[in-house]
């Protein structure tokens, strides 16, 4: 349940880059081909929860006005507050991770299929978002297989995924698959102009570029000061490869704003992803961003291809695993001393 404003502005509005995918789920519904199951499949930070929200109330509510514009500020602040106490439709069954948990459980999953084998309160149908998908555990993810293969009349299920690979392929293969893209350049900036921020073109062009195109995460990096963070972070790790610093001693660091790790890996894992395009597709570099004066960028021309997919791959099983059961001290020490080149001290 989540504040009435929040989901008012979430399944009322819609983001620009949104639009188009929606426009697809709105055929097949008045087509009448509607699948059962949705994988709604993209980056973290496109806000996929605001298009779900939208087609569930187009499914509830079919009479219903065409969604409006979402601006940033608005988005921003519906966003944070989502998940908050509050009312929405009493056909739509919303499951997201309990508060201090990054899992969706089994009890969660088992609930929803029990609430779903009752008739529709308001007769025009249930729908079930869950958010993130890719959240599941084992348990609750063969739960659902269950609801997937046996939907029950006029039942519809979204699945908010950032990392559709980290289904079950029994799961996938039961939903029909929508990616949702990086909005272009021009959109993103004209869509975060609007955000009554003091941040200038050059400046969110750069975020954007930290963010890997994602309006939400940008956002997210702003509100972190990721501008002078980044300098910060890639100069750390320049050191770690020099051997200037003890790799431990940054991880303690990192360790010590657990609010901000994920952001932190998330731009560990876009710079990475740089360096590894700048290798092997320098045609398909960034160019939002010159990194030619970066000093891990720089620092990293001397790692191979291999050690930098293998940087990658750690970096983003550490993110899918926090609050998991790993151990985050341990796996962050480890990851970063990955970095450190040959060089002696």
């Amino acid at each position: 349940m989540i504040a009435r404003s929040a989901y008012e502005c979430l399944s009322t509005k819609i983001c620009p880059w949104l639009e188009e995918p929606l426009a697809h789920l709105e055929e097949a519904r008045q087509e009448e081909r509607f699948a059962h199951g949705w994988m709604l499949a993209g980056p973290p930070g496109l806000g996929k929860i605001n298009l779900a929200l939208v087609a569930a109330e187009r499914l509830l509510n079919p009479q219903s006005a065409a969604p409006t514009a979402l601006e940033p500020q608005e988005a921003a602040s519906a966003m944070a507050q989502r998940h908050e106490p509050g009312e929405h439709h009493p056909d739509l069954h919303w499951i997201f991770p309990a508060d201090g948990k990054r899992t969706l459980s089994v009890d969660q999953v088992r609930e929803m299929a029990d609430t779903l084998a009752l008739t529709s309160l308001e007769g025009a149908g249930k729908v079930v978002v869950l958010e993130p998908a890719d959240a599941m555990t084992i348990s609750a993810a063969n739960a659902l297989l269950k609801t997937l293969e046996e939907p029950t009349e006029r039942t519809y299920l979204l699945l908010v995924t950032h990392q559709p690979g980290q289904l079950p392929a029994t799961v996938r293969s039961r939903c029909q698959s929508l990616p949702i893209p990086v909005p272009g350049k021009s959109m993103a900036l004209d869509w975060l102009a609007n955000s009554n921020t003091e941040v200038n073109e050059r400046d969110w062009m750069q975020l954007l570029a930290l963010s890997e195109g994602a309006p939400f995460r940008a956002m997210a990096f702003q509100e972190s000061d990721y501008i002078n963070k980044n300098k910060i972070l890639d100069t750390a790790f320049h050191r770690i490869y020099e051997r200037k610093v003890d790799p431990q001693t940054v991880a303690d660091d990192w360790l010590k704003e657990k609010d901000d790790l994920v952001l932190a890996l998330s731009w560990l894992a876009a710079r990475l992803r740089w360096a590894i395009r700048a290798r092997v597709a320098p045609q398909a570099s960034n160019p939002i961003t010159d990194l030619s004066s970066d000093s891990s960028h720089n620092a990293w021309q001397e790692l191979t291809p291999r050690t930098l997919f293998q940087r990658l791959q750690h970096t983003e099983m550490v993110m899918n695993q926090l609050g998991k059961g790993i151990n985050t001290e341990l796996a962050i020490r480890a990851l970063f001393l990955g970095f450190q080149g040959e060089k002696g001290l």
